[in-house]
């Protein structure tokens, strides 16, 4: 999967992180950040797929979580990849650590 960044405004002027992933098929799937951390000296991030008809009713937030790898192009921008986690129990670990996030967020609201 390819990636492509967009940032458009959210309502009280901060920016939304959606990201564009191109999947095998030529399809175009985004997904909004909730939440960038790291863990044992990697960036992570917790994406939400955005569908054109969400659940109102599901309380469940249904997200992946991705490494970050940084580089710099050859004019010296800054380039996120997004990689998927191979490694189950390293998944496993993350998915808990996004979880407790999530969590935490929402008692504090």
């Amino acid at each position: 999967m390819s990636e492509n960044m967009e940032h458009p405004e959210m309502e009280d002027g901060m920016e939304e992180d959606v990201i564009v992933f191109e999947g095998e098929d030529g399809e175009e799937y985004s997904f909004q950040v909730e939440d960038y951390f790291f863990y044992q000296g990697e960036e992570y991030a917790v994406l939400s797929e955005i569908t054109k008809e969400e659940d109102e009713d599901s309380d469940r937030l249904e997200c992946i979580v991705c490494r970050i790898d940084t580089s710099v192009d050859e004019n010296g921008e800054e380039i996120e990849e997004f990689v998927n986690i191979e490694d189950p129990e390293l998944a496993e670990k993350l998915i808990e650590i996004a979880n407790t996030r999530i969590s935490e967020e929402n008692e504090e609201e």
